[in-house]
């Protein structure tokens, strides 16, 4: 086990580490082997490596769109950002990518015109939904900022290179199609209070609450 906030500042030190933490929160609730099936959802999810990738092959395979790992980086992201299935659920090169994401978005956010705030939540809106309008209007952008754990919380605990059961962790976990919205495989972090946000003055790369 990790703690997140050292894994933070080693693979995405371009991202402030409360902020990633909210959209590690959002996504994945910390699971590395978290998949989220877009228009469907999985019987459970994965509890080790083996099991993460087994279902993801079977997901890929079966034509499904999905994102994994604690990030939940998006299937069609993977080659952009040197990744696999095997190795997007590595928790550093998930989390690597996820950050590279949050940041890409946020640089476009601010060529728009918009203030550092608002730029800073229009990332968020494109991280979730490729675009600077869905986050807003599917709440996911109030989840990420009401999704702070506090300065007294502990950091969260990363499972690293879980080694998997034998027999049915390699099992493929199915997924069903279910209608409405996409299922983002996370829990809801149940606040929906907006907060202040503010870019670091030192560095335009660097996302901070």
């Amino acid at each position: 086990m990790i703690d997140f906030v050292f894994l933070a500042q080693q693979c995405a030190p371009g991202v402030h580490v409360d902020t990633m933490q909210r959209i590690v929160r959002v996504e994945s609730s910390f699971n590395p082997y978290a998949i989220g099936v877009v228009g469907g959802r999985l019987e459970r999810q994965p509890r080790n490596s083996g099991e993460a990738l087994a279902t993801a092959q079977w997901l890929e395979k079966n034509g499904y769109n999905f994102s994994m790992g604690l990030a939940q980086v998006n299937k069609r992201n993977l080659a952009k950002y040197g990744l696999t299935l095997a190795t997007a659920f590595d928790p550093c090169r998930n989390l690597s990518a996820g950050s590279a994401i949050l940041a890409d978005c946020y640089q476009r956010a601010g060529k728009t015109g918009r203030s550092q705030q608002d730029a800073l939540r229009a990332a968020f809106s494109c991280y979730y939904s490729g675009n600077f309008i869905s986050g807003f209007r599917l709440g996911y952008v109030l989840k990420v900022v009401g999704a702070g754990g506090g300065g007294s919380a502990p950091s969260p605990r990363i499972a690293l290179n879980q080694a998997p059961s034998v027999g049915a962790a390699n099992r493929p976990l199915r997924s069903r199609r279910d209608s409405g919205s996409t299922l983002r495989m996370a829990s809801d972090p149940g606040s929906t209070s907006g907060q202040a946000a503010a870019v670091s003055p030192q560095s335009n790369s660097a996302l901070l609450f």
